[in-house]
C-alpha cells in the first residue's frame, strides 16, 4: 500500500524548476551538436472540419462552431478521392443519426483503418496542400510533407522545464526537445554569440513578455515521451544545416 501511495505522490510531484539561463544555453548547444533530423515523409489526404452553417427564412446565418481539426487519411489505405469522399459523407450521416437518437449516443461514427485527426495549426505546420485540382475538378485534398517543417530533435533522459515563446514547458523523462530546421540559422547565431562572448545568454536567448516575465526568443519546444517516434520519421537535413551544426560539435573556443 505504501509503495502505491509513493508512486501516486511522485506522479503528482511538482515539475522541475525552469532552467536557468546557463542550463538552457547548454541544452541548446547539445541540441545543435547532437540533434537528429525528423519530419513527415509521406503525403496524406486531409479534410478540415467546417462550422455547421444554418440559414433561417430571412437569410440570417448562424454558425455552429466545430473544433478546428483535420480528418487525415492514409492514402495507402484510401487511394482514391471517391472512396475518401464516401467516408467523409458516411461520418456526417452517422453523426447526424446519433444526434437524432437513431444511433447509440456513444456509438462510433466511423470504424476503419488509416484515419486520424490533427489540430489545424499542427497539421498545417507539417504539410503543404498539393497544387491543382483532383479528378473531379475540385482543389486537391492531398497534402505533401513540408521540407521547411523538418526539425532537429534530441531526447531527454530526465525531466526538465524549458522556457518557451508562450511560457514554459516540462519535457518529461524520455521526451524530446526540438527546433524546426528553418529556425536553426537564427538560433545557431544567437548561441554562437554567447559562446564568443558577444552577448549573454539572457540577452541572446530571451525576450520579455507582456507581463514582464522572460520568454524564450526562439521556438524551441518540447514533445511528450514517444510522441516523436509515433508521429515522425528520421530525415536528412540540408547540407546548410549540417554545416551550421558541425560548429557545435567542437568544444567552445
Amino acid at each position: 500500500m505504501a509503495g502505491n501511495a509513493t508512486v501516486a505522490f511522485q506522479d503528482k510531484a511538482a515539475p522541475p524548476p525552469v532552467m536557468a539561463a546557463g542550463e538552457y544555453m547548454a541544452a541548446l548547444e547539445k541540441l545543435l551538436a547532437e540533434g537528429k533530423g525528423f519530419g513527415k515523409t509521406e503525403p496524406v489526404a486531409a479534410y478540415l472540419l467546417r462550422d455547421l452553417m444554418l440559414l433561417d427564412e430571412t437569410n440570417n446565418a448562424q454558425a455552429v462552431k466545430i473544433q478546428q481539426l483535420y480528418i487525415v487519411m492514409d492514402i495507402k489505405q484510401w487511394p482514391n478521392e471517391y472512396g475518401r469522399s464516401l467516408v467523409m459523407q458516411d461520418i456526417a450521416v452517422q453523426y447526424a443519426k446519433r444526434v437524432v437518437g437513431e444511433n447509440d449516443i456513444n456509438a462510433a461514427d466511423f470504424k476503419g483503418p488509416g484515419l486520424w485527426t490533427v489540430k489545424k495549426s499542427s497539421f498545417e505546420d507539417d504539410y503543404l496542400r498539393s497544387a491543382g485540382n483532383n479528378e473531379y475538378g475540385r482543389p486537391s485534398n492531398i497534402w505533401e510533407p513540408d521540407p521547411q517543417a523538418f526539425r532537429l530533435a534530441i531526447s531527454f533522459n530526465k525531466a526538465a522545464t524549458i522556457p518557451t515563446q508562450w511560457g514554459t514547458w516540462t519535457i518529461e523523462a524520455g521526451g524530446t526537445m526540438a527546433v524546426r530546421e528553418k529556425d536553426i540559422p537564427a538560433l545557431a547565431e544567437a548561441v554562437q554569440s554567447v559562446r564568443d562572448g558577444r552577448a549573454t545568454a539572457e540577452t541572446a536567448l530571451y525576450t520579455v513578455g507582456q507581463d514582464g516575465n522572460p520568454l524564450a526568443k526562439f521556438d524551441v519546444y518540447g514533445m511528450a515521451p514517444k510522441f516523436l517516434e509515433a508521429n515522425y520519421k528520421p530525415v536528412s537535413l540540408s547540407e546548410a544545416t549540417h554545416k551550421t551544426t558541425r560548429t557545435f560539435k567542437s568544444p567552445k573556443r
